[in-house]
């Protein structure tokens, strides 16, 4: 065995494989198959899950808590947090069915550029958070705050990442996971070819993110993405609606920066470092 076979171009050949292996009509998959899709799927957001934990340990600062932290989790948490994971099961089957299907899906890893990979998926994740920030925001309307998106502000202090992000509704968590699928349709037809590398990154980094901004990390990406612009979210609930950058709430007049105490420092840290990725 030899390590130097492990290369990157062997191991997306792999990927690249495997992918198109599943992108059949799921009637052809054999029991087998079908038995790995679920456990690669369960398994990739278990590791997303706990990556967000790993990297979230670079951060010198963590965000305190300024609402209540819902520290133990009733049965419908549970059971909504269930649901939603299994739900990701029949999401990423069409997400790559989608992909196997559309000619706008570039599948040959000597096509990657600049246009169908870094163009394709910065678009993606603009469209992914108009379309968020306007449907989170419609869910805090009190004609339907109480009946979906209520359960979710129940926790004031996220915590545990995955855990926390999708403990929602699972109508609102299965809007959002589709929002993936309809912004990749209006890239792949208005804007850009997408490689299936770029489609990857933006459906696994989304949901990373997300994760991320359920945790007491205090990690930034310079002032494009926050962790504790979210945070601000579960206990100021009128701002900040974006999940993974503050762009259309600057726009729409919706965003509130995270408040400064009168020395200067960022409220609310213990610690007087500053780091960001």
């Amino acid at each position: 065995f030899e390590t130097s076979h492990l290369t990157a171009p062997r191991l997306l050949g792999s990927l690249l494989y495997f992918l198109q292996s599943y992108g059949q009509s799921y009637s052809n998959w054999s029991k087998l198959q079908t038995l790995w899709w679920i456990v690669v799927t369960l398994l990739g957001l278990e590791i997303v899950s706990r990556s967000v934990f790993v990297i979230g340990k670079l951060s010198a600062r963590r965000i305190s808590n300024r609402g209540k932290h819902l520290d133990k989790l009733e049965t419908t948490d549970i059971f909504f947090i269930s649901v939603n994971k299994l739900s990701t099961i029949f999401f990423s089957y069409q997400w790559l069915r989608l992909m196997r299907q559309k000619s706008y899906f570039i599948w040959k890893l000597n096509e990657l550029n600049f246009l169908n990979s870094f163009v394709a998926c910065v678009s993606m994740f603009i469209f992914y958070d108009l379309f968020y920030t306007v449907f989170h925001r419609s869910l805090h309307h009190r004609s339907v705050y109480k009946f979906v998106h209520k359960h979710h502000h129940r926790q004031k202090a996220p915590s545990r990442g995955n855990n926390d992000a999708v403990n929602v509704h699972p109508l609102e968590f299965l809007i959002g996971e589709y929002n993936h699928i309809f912004c990749m349709i209006l890239v792949g037809n208005f804007v850009t070819h997408i490689h299936f590398i770029s489609a990857i990154v933006f459906v696994v980094f989304g949901g990373f993110l997300a994760s991320l901004n359920h945790t007491r990390f205090d990690l930034r990406i310079g002032s494009i993405y926050q962790v504790r612009f979210h945070d601000m979210h579960h206990w100021y609930p009128d701002c900040n609606f974006g999940q993974y950058t503050m762009f259309w709430d600057k726009t729409m007049g919706t965003f509130k920066n995270f408040p400064i105490e009168s020395d200067g420092s960022d409220f609310g840290h213990a610690s007087s470092g500053k780091k960001s990725i």
